[in-house]
């Protein structure tokens, strides 16, 4: 044999061996799975009720009488007499 078809041989064996190699690997396929942990939950603020406290109505009312003394026509003197009346009122309205 000449060097040409020994090399062409060797080509050939080498390609051969190469393809048997190559039949014998194998490709592992592996899952993974990855845990991400949760955003903590948003905190919910509530403010608490503002109290409103109504409006109170204060009403007062005031009074005077007053008479003179004068004399009369017999002879004598009217007594002069004075009163006096206040009132003062609260409301204040219920819820």
């Amino acid at each position: 044999m000449n060097s040409i078809q020994r090399i062409a041989i060797s080509v050939v064996g080498v390609a051969a061996l190469a393809c048997v190699a190559g039949c014998g690997t194998s490709t592992k396929e592996v899952d993974s799975t990855t845990y991400v942990p949760a955003a903590a939950p948003a905190q919910i603020v509530v403010a608490p009720p503002v109290q409103v406290i109504p409006p109170t109505t204060t009403t007062s009312t005031s009074v005077d009488k007053s008479r003179d003394s004068s004399e009369s026509n017999i002879g004598g003197t009217v007594d002069s007499s004075s009163s006096h009346h206040s009132e003062t009122t609260t409301v204040t309205p219920s819820n």
